[in-house]
């Protein structure tokens, strides 16, 4: 019944269309713009993209048979941050320059087919399938992603040397790129919550997520929604990630967590010491690290950085039975690097902890005393070799005249004749 009314419907458009031209004779571009649909006519807008891409019901088929819902929702695209910039489709899809595009894979059949099959169609249920020019998803993310580099430049050539375009590189295909994190038509604003930063990396590092979540940055990130805990890219850089493999990542590690633990208007908040960083700088591991991080050697320093003591993801507050740095562990946490440390060995370090006179005045005092007996006694070192040398020039240099004094008289004595 369907099919009948199909050619009743085709004959009387053929029959008007006669009727027209007999009456109104027209060009002969008209007569095909009106019997074909152009080709090579290039989109004005979303408008015309979402004549397809708003059917739920569209889809692609990759050539190893994966089916991939080509349906758009325009209302989530519009609350991204391209929407509201007016970015139109093609800005990001820039391999689709004609409308319609593919029009070989489309019939009247796959549009007009219902998943009913009960000969009424209706738009909501119009079944639309095409084949995609890709072998998988994954190659079409890749190559939509190139797309990024035309409006967001800068920070495409900085990913070039990170860490996850190495392991591309390398021959991973499934390292992340710009859409893996960013989304694709849901690209939310750097300003979104910033606990879906760390759920974003989640979707690869899914071990690491969970332990940072149980650590003192995660909960208070997680639960607190605290805006000043780190977050992933806070340690390893946003487009420039760097692996915790990497040389310099470790040396200049001790930057990173002082860049918040000196923040002296931070850390009140929380009553937290910022001396950690000068104590830490004062100490022969600081000392060492910082040594080897000005020069730039790209050598590791091999001495404990924060991160080795405190824990990576795992880091705790100093007084939870569960830290690394809790009294309990500390001959555990010292024997990662010294095999022989005895549960003496952690009380002979003074970490971070800074002598006062009312809580030690001992060791407040010795350091008092040491910090005017080295100089007094390096200068008095000084000194003395300074009135040695003096005193050894003078001696040489009298020898010397005497030598000349004597050398002269014998030659005012000496009879030419």
């Amino acid at each position: 019944m369907y099919r009948h009314r199909r050619k009743i419907l085709a004959a009387l458009l053929f029959i008007g269309l006669i009727g027209l031209l007999w009456g109104h004779p027209v060009d002969a571009g008209v007569l095909a713009s009106l019997t074909r649909q152009d080709e090579t006519a290039v989109s004005t807008g979303d408008a015309d993209c979402l004549m397809c891409h708003s059917n739920h019901n569209f889809t692609g088929t990759f050539a190893d048979g994966e089916q991939l819902s080509l349906y758009v929702d325009n209302n989530i695209y519009d609350q991204s941050v391209h929407g509201p910039a007016g970015l139109e489709c093609i800005a990001c899809h820039t391999d689709i320059s004609e409308y319609p595009h593919h029009v070989e894979q489309v019939t009247c059949l796959t549009c007009h087919e219902t998943e009913e099959g009960d000969g009424e169609m209706r738009e909501e249920y119009v079944a639309l399938e095409v084949a995609l020019p890709y072998d998988d998803q994954r190659e079409m993310m890749l190559a939509i992603n190139d797309s990024c580099r035309s409006c967001h430049e800068e920070e495409f050539d900085v990913a070039l040397d990170s860490a996850h375009v190495k392991t591309q590189v390398s021959g991973n295909r499934d390292a992340p790129v710009c859409i893996d994190c960013h989304g694709g038509h849901d690209i939310s604003s750097p300003n979104a919550p910033r606990a879906k930063i760390s759920r974003t990396c989640a979707e690869c590092h899914q071990a690491v997520y969970s332990t940072y979540r149980s650590s003192i940055h995660g909960e208070a990130l997680e639960i607190e929604s605290n805006p000043d805990v780190p977050t992933c890219v806070d340690c390893h850089g946003v487009h420039s990630v760097r692996g915790p493999r990497n040389v310099t990542f470790h040396n200049d590690s001790i930057i990173l967590c002082g860049k918040c633990h000196s923040d002296e208007k931070l850390m009140e908040k929380y009553d937290i010491s910022t001396a950690v960083l000068d104590t830490y700088l004062d100490d022969f591991h600081g000392r060492t690290v910082n040594l080897f991080r000005r020069q730039n050697t790209g050598i590791d320093s091999n001495k404990a950085v924060c991160f080795d003591c405190h824990g990576i993801h795992n880091i705790r507050a100093p007084d939870d039975p569960l830290s690394t740095v809790y009294p309990d562990n500390l001959q555990d946490t010292c024997q990662q690097c010294h095999q022989e440390a005895t549960i003496r060995f952690p009380q002979a370090w003074l970490s971070h902890f800074v002598p006062t006179w009312e809580q030690t005045p001992t060791l407040y005092s010795v350091n008092i005393i040491y910090k005017f007996l080295i100089p007094l006694t390096i200068g008095g070192f000084v000194a003395y070799i300074g009135l040695d040398a003096g005193k050894r020039w003078r001696d040489k240099r009298e020898i010397i005249r005497q030598v000349l004094a004597e050398a002269e008289e014998e030659y005012d004595d000496f009879d030419f004749e």
